[in-house]
């Protein structure tokens, strides 16, 4: 491999860490400061634990884990692994010697994240509310929050890809959007309903201005996440829809969830072999491998369970995926 340490790493195994990170970077993985930062940790890791000689043993392994300290959540768990395991897969390949492949087994794994499936009872309150503000206050920040609930819901998007749409990603005469360049490097086109393509127009009319980002707010700057989460929190508020099993508020990225799961429903009806459709809404959600995508289908299988209030560990078990929930 050729020699470079752009990234100051200090260990042993320092040049091979940079060329990790060019190697995956080269292959479309984003790896930005907080991939690199797990990486810097690693790095101290070795410059503490492993001496002259390059070699990773499941004792290396288990002391890596083991840094991890009884306050960090199990997700964090599953990163610590993902660090060390995915960098000697990387030696590995290189042929280096004296290097394992680290023990899954041994990473008991079981995130406390249940995802939630709005009712259509919900969705319904939820639009009946959206309805009416955006009858009554018809401005920017009104349209921009109801669209992108839109495309939440009825498109399935994930959380920064409706928020970082930009104005050339919409197309009004082929009624799509095209999301570049994201979740996993994927670029995709999503169609919309004339009813959606037809609010987006009235939107811009409104607007006017030429602004980079399609959803603005009323000072023109684009639509941002801890604003977007504040009127969702009041919508779920207004349109009474109860708090979690466990305390805690509904995420945005449900509403994609419950898009995905009602895709199957939908599919199911219309005597669709659910397997068989599999791959097409895998592409349209972006996923990197059906297998993402299978955890809904297995949601579909076990419907006689009240799925929009998913309490039991049997469902538990079905999300320990951490790139499945990661937004």
């Amino acid at each position: 491999m050729n020699k470079s340490n752009n990234f100051e790493f200090q260990s042993i195994f320092k040049e091979e860490l940079s060329q990790f990170v060019i190697y995956k970077r080269s292959n479309g993985y984003k790896y930005e400061k907080a991939i690199i930062y797990r990486l810097y940790e690693l790095d101290k890791f070795f410059s503490t634990f492993v001496n002259n000689t390059k070699v990773i043993n499941q004792e290396i392994v288990d002391k890596w884990l083991g840094t991890c300290n009884s306050q960090n959540k199990e997700c964090t768990k599953g990163k610590y692994f993902t660090a060390i395991s995915q960098f000697c897969d990387f030696l590995r390949m290189n042929g280096y010697e004296n290097i394992i492949q680290p023990d899954s087994n041994k990473l008991k794994f079981h995130s406390e994240f249940i995802p939630y499936i709005f009712t259509e009872d919900e969705i319904k309150r939820m639009f009946n509310i959206l309805n009416k503000k955006l009858n009554n206050i018809k401005n920017l920040d009104t349209f921009s929050f109801y669209i992108l609930i839109c495309l939440y819901y009825c498109c399935g998007l994930r959380l920064n890809e409706a928020l970082n749409l930009k104005d050339n990603d919409y197309n009004a005469n082929d009624k799509t959007i095209t999301i570049t360049n994201g979740k996993n490097n994927i670029t995709r086109i999503i169609p919309l309903t004339d009813s959606l393509n037809n609010l987006i127009i009235e939107y811009l009319m409104l607007r006017k201005s030429d602004d980079e980002y399609l959803f603005i707010t009323n000072n023109h700057v684009q639509y941002y996440k801890s604003k977007l989460y504040e009127e969702f929190h009041l919508l779920l508020k207004n349109a009474k829809i109860q708090v979690r099993y466990d305390g805690k508020r509904q995420r945005i990225h449900d509403l994609r969830h419950t898009f995905a799961v009602n895709s199957l429903r939908q599919m199911q009806k219309k005597g669709f072999d659910l397997y068989t459709s599999l791959p097409t809404l895998s592409v349209y959600l972006g996923h990197q491998n059906i297998v993402e995508t299978e955890y809904y289908l297995r949601l579909i299988e076990s419907e006689s369970e009240n799925i929009s209030n998913i309490t039991n560990n049997y469902l538990k078990n079905l999300y320990t995926k951490e790139e499945f929930y990661r937004e």
